[in-house]
């Protein structure tokens, strides 16, 4: 049986990055995995297994700034359009052409985001409780400019990260979509500067005006009692994204990876054996 790789690139600026692959064959649909704002590769444990068994490839990487990749120290490094090169260098590093790239929470805005960059290098999108744009209360310029600022000084006077680490996800649990001691764990071990900084680079995010401009067949996953993300937003991006299809976790909230992982993994080796329709 085939193994977990466990693997590293350097971005364009000098960054580690850490990923890991589960190659079933050398002709196996593959799936790119990108987790949100305090997660890493371990939070998609579960639906990858089921994938795997499925038949398909999974590629998972760590967002630089969480778990074992790179955690820099300066703004300047968490742009969106680093970050995007990461998810690119990983694809180019396995020789990948064709992929289904899967993003949950901020990493569905990451995803959304590299569809929009990278269109030649996908053939499927999987948004999971995702959005196109940053939560509500940065509509308002007052507030982004405080909101940023905020950001900018936590960063400033945060310790350097403590080491490389991977979160636990017990199975069988049910994970709140806020829990103070698994935000405070996270803060910890990934660093309050990195933390803050990867959110900084996702609040900014506006893409309300290029969701028509999506090229590849999109599949959009959605909790029914979703508060962060909530199933309205996916139903925007249903009606704007050509030809996308929406499918709604009935009883599930913001962490769909964790609590609805078997509805999660159906709706996707449905999505890529229908060829993305």
């Amino acid at each position: 049986m085939n193994e977990i790789q466990k693997k590293y690139i350097t971005s364009d600026d000098g960054k580690k990055i850490y990923y890991e692959t589960y190659i079933n064959d050398a002709s196996a649909p593959v799936v790119v995995l990108v987790h949100g704002i305090g997660g890493d590769v371990d939070g998609w444990q579960y639906v990858r297994d089921i994938l795997v068994k499925n038949g398909l490839s999974t590629v998972a990487l760590d967002v630089r700034g969480h778990g074992y990749s790179a955690h820099p120290r300066h703004s300047k490094d968490y742009e969106l359009g680093l970050i995007l090169k990461d998810i690119a260098h990983v694809i180019d590093a396995e020789k990948l052409s064709g992929i289904i790239l899967v993003g949950h929470s901020g990493g569905a805005v990451l995803a959304l985001s590299f569809a929009l960059a990278y269109p030649e290098k996908l053939s499927g999108l999987v948004l999971l409780a995702g959005s196109y744009l940053s939560p509500a209360y940065m509509h308002s310029p007052v507030k982004k400019r405080i909101a940023n600022g905020i950001v900018a000084l936590g960063a400033w006077v945060s310790p350097p990260h403590p080491g490389p680490w991977h979160s636990t996800y017990p199975l069988g649990k049910f994970h709140k979509e806020y829990e103070v001691w698994g935000l405070l764990r996270t803060i910890i071990r990934n660093s309050l500067r990195s933390y803050l900084l990867v959110g900084k680079a996702l609040m900014n995010v506006d893409l309300r005006d290029r969701l028509e401009e999506v090229a590849v067949p999109t599949l959009l996953i959605a909790g029914e009692k979703d508060t962060i993300y909530p199933v309205t937003i996916s139903q925007t991006m249903h009606e704007r994204i050509p030809g996308a299809r929406l499918e709604i976790v009935p009883d599930k909230n913001h962490v769909l990876i964790l609590n609805a992982i078997d509805e999660v993994a159906a709706h996707i080796v449905d999505f890529v054996r229908t060829g993305q329709k």
